[in-house]
């Protein structure tokens, strides 16, 4: 992947994708004209179509987060969700956790890679994929909004692909940053610091790269100053307390039209914290936030253990095309928070996931001077092996063992010189799930079994560019996911795995858009809708229900550059869903707030007044709801907010700079979406979830180059 270009085409990636990804860094590249519009194309996306594709082609609704950006937003908060949540459109209010549960893609669930590896636990998800790697080790993130089978097995709202870092070019390449952050509530018990080093080089078409990163971070506290669980939603994980590492190593050889790469990630959080005690008194009505007590509930530290093992060959000149071969392994080992409120202990349990896999991608021309044709076609084989392992219970749910194998062919036509761009394809899934005996939370014994799955998933996309400035787009794509099996599987009341109904989760998706650019502006208008006839929600009692939903929504985004030193832009996003409660095909009940954010609106400044000083604002507002839902999670209404984060940047020579961030500069004092959405006071759960986000915190980095 090709690393940041800057200003201008981080302006432009609005405009030609319909989609949004902030900053912009107005010292590094001249206003847009015509000549400096080229720069789109420098920017290449793998995750819609399998292949490298400029950005400017893409037919499908595309964001991307480049390395600066990341850079930049990780200097107050290194939570990938969090992250993406003020930089891309479609994607949910961050939970302030550690969780990705409740923050959704167009309100349903995404599948996380990493260099197209996948992440995400399909059979029992874990809501950890976004935060199974250090930010330090991320070049861009490619985010594909609606469902797609572009890499299959569990896309139903789009994926997000996090890109790792490539070597830079030269013999010998060394970086070594140093952060610190703190409340100003309480600074000795919440500072906490960050190193990171780098080194990478090539020569001879040998290339390499090593990177690491430790984090150690102390406790947050509210705008009223009030200590927040260390663990701030049940038993998702917390950010605070915690201690963590990431290594990724890279080592590869490029020779004619051949490159090989072999690379390594390992992530690993602990949170060994002395305020791992009960949490209790939240409540919605006095607008207290619940806090911890000192001690540990914990039988075992809860955390991560997540590595990813990546081998790669690429073939630019095969059969008249390219070709890609990607070998894989990944294994994932996470602890939950044992936990307890309302007088009930609940247990705690990890879940251990092993993936092997592999993809096999060709990209074919074939040349015509009228229509000239590429097909990419291929295979991709996934076997995943998932188990929960209960810490201080019974075992009460089925080890998985899933086997996965899928063809796919995709087309894609230039049509009425290169006006037009149509793309079709076919994606045939067969999965395969052996369920071995096992008794389940009801005491049941239930008798295991396999079960087959077999689903084709099209899509078709194209653009047409009305004039030089305006480009019409939109298209249809299907999406496959199991569903939540492995909770119908704990609780369900049935004896043998043959009578389990749930067939899967097969999500149509359509958007159509337009989007302009101009010299100094771009803007885009993106509508989409999408459903399913076995879409996971959860009743007032959050047991799960499998039911016909429907979601639809609109996307906006807008940057302009007022002057060569500032530049502004925002983004709007609004999405409403519903589904079926008894099957008779009228739709009579609104999804929950864990499913429906709010309306959610992003804007930004930025201020460059000299080559080695910049500046940002940036703001996030979440939006009122009050579902009319027969949900949990649509049982409270959901009060709006708004948050203020501040960057600067200054350069100091030719390799240091100094980087200074407030996150929540207003200390405004209120509870994140997902939060909100658990606290249903008729049910007592204010007393435990209702915990405010963090007040104002202060951060500041150092960093240099040899």
């Amino acid at each position: 992947m090709l690393k940041s270009t800057g200003l201008v085409t981080a302006a432009l990636l609005a405009a030609v994708q319909g989609a949004y990804a902030q900053d912009l860094t107005l010292a590094e590249q001249p206003p847009l004209d015509s000549e400096t519009a080229t720069l789109l194309d420098l920017i290449v996306v793998k995750s819609a179509t399998r292949t490298e594709t400029p950005i400017s082609e893409a037919t499908v609704s595309v964001s991307v987060v480049t390395e600066d950006q990341v850079r930049r937003q990780s200097n107050v908060n290194t939570n990938i969700g969090q992250i993406l949540a003020r930089t891309v459109p479609g994607f949910g209010q961050s939970t302030e956790n550690l969780t990705e549960y409740g923050q959704t893609l167009r309100g349903r669930n995404f599948l996380t890679l990493i260099d197209g590896v996948p992440q995400t636990n399909n059979l029992n998800n874990n809501y950890r994929a976004l935060n199974s790697i250090g930010s330090s080790a991320i070049q861009q993130i490619e985010v594909v909004r609606g469902a797609t089978a572009a890499y299959g097995f569990g896309a139903p709202g789009g994926l997000v692909n996090i890109i790792t870092r490539q070597p830079e070019d030269g013999e010998f390449n060394a970086e070594l940053s140093l952060g610190v952050k703190m409340s100003p509530a309480n600074v000795n018990d919440s500072f906490s610091y960050l190193t990171e080093a780098g080194a990478s080089g090539a020569k001879d078409g040998f290339f390499y790269l090593a990177n690491g990163s430790w984090e150690d971070t102390g406790s947050s506290f509210t705008a009223d100053g009030e200590r927040r669980p260390p663990d701030s939603f049940g038993t998702q994980g917390g950010t605070d307390d915690i201690m963590a590492y990431n290594v990724l190593g890279k080592l590869g050889y490029e020779h004619e039209n051949h490159r090989f790469q072999i690379s390594g990630n390992k992530y690993r959080y602990w949170q060994d914290s002395d305020w791992a005690g009960v949490v209790s008194g939240g409540s919605r009505m006095n607008n207290t936030s619940a806090t911890p007590s000192r001690g540990d509930l914990n039988t075992r530290t809860p955390g991560i253990d997540n590595l990813t093992v990546n081998g790669t060959y690429a073939n630019d000149d095969l059969l008249g095309g390219t070709f890609e071969l990607q070998g894989y392994y990944n294994k994932n080992t996470t602890t939950f928070t044992r936990t307890e409120f309302l007088g009930f202990q609940y247990n705690q349990y990890e879940t251990e996931s092993r993936k092997i896999g592999g993809r096999a991608t060709f990209d074919t021309p074939f040349p015509a001077d009228r229509f000239p044709v590429n097909l990419v076609w291929g295979l991709d084989v996934l076997n995943d092996q998932t188990k929960v392992n209960p810490i201080d219970g019974p075992v009460d749910t089925p080890t998985y063992d899933l086997t996965g194998v899928a063809p796919f062919a995709q087309l894609r036509a230039d049509l009425f010189d290169d006006r037009a761009i149509l793309t079709a394809g076919v994606r045939y899934e067969h999965l395969s799930v052996d369920i071995d005996d096992y008794v389940n939370e009801l005491s049941t014994r239930v008798k295991g079994g396999t079960l087959t799955f077999t689903e084709p998933l099209f899509n078709i996309s194209g653009s047409f560019d009305l004039d030089e400035t305006f480009t019409l787009f939109g298209g249809f794509s299907q999406g496959f996911q199991l569903g939540d099996l492995g909770r119908y599987l704990y609780n369900a009341n049935f004896t043998d795995v043959s009578q389990l109904s749930d067939d899967g989760q097969k999500t149509d998706s359509y958007e159509l858009g337009i989007r302009a650019t101009g010299a100094v502006w771009d803007a885009s208008v993106t509508g989409f809708y999408n459903k399913s006839d076995n879409g996971v929600t959860y009743d007032a009692n959050l047991d799960i229900v499998l039911a016909p939903e429907q979601i639809w929504g609109v996307e906006v985004a807008a940057n302009y550059e007022v002057t060569d030193q500032v530049a502004v832009g925002g983004t709007l996003t609004w999405l409403d869903g519903e589904y079926d409660t008894d099957g008779d095909g009228k739709y009579d009940s609104d999804l929950g707030s864990d499913r429906i954010a709010p309306l959610k609106l992003t804007g930004y400044v930025e201020y460059a007044p000299r080559d080695w000083a910049q500046f940002r604002v940036q703001g996030l507002y979440s939006g009122y709801r009050k579902p009319n839902s027969a949900q949990f999670t649509g049982l409270e209404a959901i009060d709006p907010y708004f948050v203020m984060d501040a960057f600067a940047d200054f350069t100091i020579g030719e390799r240091s700079k100094l980087s200074l961030g407030v996150e929540n500069l207003l200390n405004t004092d209120y509870v994140p979406v997902l939060q909100q959405s658990y606290s249903v006071e008729a049910y007592g759960y204010d007393d435990y979830y209702y915990v405010k986000a963090p007040g104002t915190t202060l951060s500041a980095k150092y960093t240099v180059k040899f």
